[in-house]
């Protein structure tokens, strides 16, 4: 049980991917995406003017969801080349889908930032697995056919010492130790490829633990850990249930509507 929920403390791998956009008067930025198994943050970094923008006033606005799941629009810089030409945001992050346009001025403004993506771990761990499954069963198929090799040997060997039946005593003496010798060298090589059978299909009759739902604590624990390394969670309750019951395996209402309070309280 503790080594499941070691496994499953750090669910989420955020990606990090560069992101870059250019606004003019009559072309607006739409961001957003189809894949809605992952949780995906715009995180914004810089707003300036370009080469050939002219010294008159230009306006960048951002166009997104609230937390209420109703569109709002926010002025994000207000830039002119004799005065500010560019602005840093510092990571000012919004969830897709998000509209960027120039408000006022003509252009060119250049929007750079960060596209961030928390992916699940557990697919590269399955993978793991099975690569290590098809080494054990290579390996136990190379070892068989060694231990086999040794039955037609003493065959032939016992096939010698009954021609040698007329030689003296003395020659039958030093067969019969060489027949020891040989025995216990077989003993010896049989027994480790034995051992790497037995331990290959006790490893494959082995069911794996099946997981189960984590705890509302160990799942706040969970998302406080991916928000420290960088990661955000959902602004928007549905976004949020789907994003508990997808990354949790969490089905239990209550449960959910505890960590929805939860996360509104952060």
């Amino acid at each position: 049980m503790e080594d499941s929920m070691d496994m499953d403390m750090s669910p989420l791998r955020p990606q990090n991917y560069l992101f870059g956009c250019e606004l003019k008067a009559d072309k607006d930025y739409h961001f957003k995406v189809d894949n809605d198994e992952n949780e995906h943050q715009l995180s914004l970094r810089t707003v300036s003017l370009g080469a050939g923008a002219k010294d008159e006033l230009h306006i960048v606005e951002a166009e997104a969801m609230n937390y209420e799941g109703s569109p709002i629009k926010v002025t994000l810089a207000t830039l002119k080349m004799s005065v500010q030409p560019t602005v840093s945001l510092g990571g000012f992050e919004i969830t897709p889908p998000v509209v960027l346009r120039l408000k006022c001025g003509s252009g060119p403004v250049h929007i750079s930032g960060q596209h961030l993506v928390a992916v699940e771990e557990d697919a590269e761990s399955d993978d793991e697995e099975e690569e290590d499954v098809k080494l054990l069963s290579i390996s136990g198929k190379r070892s068989a056919p060694a231990g086999g090799n040794k039955v037609p040997q003493k065959k032939v060997k016992l096939s010698a010492d009954e021609d040698d039946d007329d030689d003296d005593e003395d020659d039958e003496d030093d067969e019969d130790d060489d027949d020891d010798d040989f025995d216990d060298d077989e003993a010896e090589e049989k027994a480790p490829v034995k051992k790497g059978q037995e331990s290959f299909k006790k490893q494959e009759k082995t069911p794996k633990t099946p997981k189960g739902p984590s705890s509302v604590e160990d799942i706040k624990a969970k998302m406080q850990a991916s928000i420290e390394k960088g990661g955000s969670l959902p602004k928007v309750e549905a976004k949020f249930i789907n994003y508990v019951k997808n990354c949790f395996r969490m089905t239990d209402q209550e449960a959910i509507q505890d960590l929805w309070q939860w996360r509104k309280s952060l």
